[in-house]
């Protein structure tokens, strides 16, 4: 299960579900009082659906379609009972589904990938079109003033090449804003520049088995052997917070 939940019980491989869901598996973005829901998305308030998409205080539909209770539970029975032959019962929606291209998801941020691989996977990718900024002049970012009270106002109709990239990008006027009021420098770096320096900073979304640095205890974390932070388990942790 994934992003936020209260009042729910037996629901297993979804994303976004929550508010007392009960027995929901392999949906996404449905909740308040849900039961009963198999490879749905964004549906509320409806209880028995299979294959449903944005429905809302309904019961026993297969492919937003109305069945009656009988009917419902025995083509849900067949689509499972083939969905099991061909091994897909109890999978999550599959990648090759998504709307989006590899590239455009978190997932590259958390797993990042080359184009070549997410093509071998069969997934998708999309190429982005850098589309040029409407400027009235061009200014590399090394060469903005340090201190943002020297910035004129007319930097909102500049494009700023990115120090590393070379790309460009526009401020808008509540970012200048907001600079200015905490005195801040104005970026040097394209905003998805700043993002993936930002995620690099992280760490990777896998455990490794370490000992506590305090009583030898065994314990897993997220920071690997060769990083020098001192790395502690909770109880010993606790001892020095408090």
């Amino acid at each position: 299960m994934y992003a936020f939940g209260y009042g729910n019980e037996k629901c297993y491989d979804s994303l976004e579900i929550g508010t007392n869901a009960t027995s929901t598996l392999f949906s996404i973005s449905s909740w308040n009082n849900i039961t009963d829901l198999l490879y749905c998305f964004a549906c509320h308030s409806s209880q028995n659906l299979f294959g449903c998409i944005g429905l809302k205080q309904k019961k026993y539909c297969i492919l937003n379609k109305q069945y009656t209770k009988e009917k419902y539970e025995q083509i849900v029975g067949q689509i499972v009972g083939q969905m099991v032959a061909r091994k897909e019962w109890g999978e999550f929606f599959p990648t090759a589904m998504s709307c989006f291209g590899y590239n455009e998801s978190m997932a590259m941020d958390f797993y990042p990938m080359t184009k070549a691989e997410v093509s071998k996977k069969g997934w998708s990718w999309h190429d982005m079109v850098e589309k040029k900024p409407d400027a009235t002049r061009m200014i590399p970012g090394a060469r903005l003033p340090d201190r943002t009270a020297d910035i004129p106002d007319d930097v909102l109709h500049w494009a700023i090449q990115c120090e590393a990239t070379g790309r460009l990008f526009k401020l808008i006027p509540q970012e200048l804003k907001f600079y200015r009021d905490q005195k801040l420098p104005i970026p040097r770096l394209h905003p998805d520049e700043r993002h993936r320096r930002r995620m690099a900073m992280r760490n990777p979304r896998r455990v490794c088995d370490r000992a506590c640095a305090k009583c030898g205890a065994k314990i897993q974390t997220t920071y690997s052997h060769e990083r020098l932070e001192i790395v502690v388990c909770e109880e010993c942790y606790l001892k020095e917070v408090y």
